[in-house]
């Protein structure tokens, strides 16, 4: 998979934000942490603010793939919500 593609299918998920679930949002925001800045260095945020703390805790799910691994997923599952919303691109 190129940078190009991981690229490619960033932008068509952006394009789509306002289609996803908030899981798929909250998903797809761990994968892209992980693939595009590595390990989460972030503190623990309160559970109280459940946005900060939902995100914080994608990326940490994700972080033990690695940049490479978490891109592949990353396009995998773009993919999938592409194919779910094609009419909305």
């Amino acid at each position: 998979m190129s940078a190009e593609e991981f690229e490619r299918y960033k932008k068509l998920v952006s394009n789509l934000q306002s289609n996803l679930s908030i899981p798929e949002k909250i998903e797809m925001y761990g994968l892209w942490c992980v693939a595009t800045q590595d390990k989460c260095t972030q503190k623990q945020p309160s559970r109280a603010n459940l946005v900060r703390y939902s995100k914080w805790a994608a990326w940490k799910k994700y972080e033990h793939l690695g940049q490479k691994k978490a891109r592949e997923l990353f396009v995998e599952k773009a993919k999938t919500i592409v194919n779910k919303y094609p009419s909305r691109l």
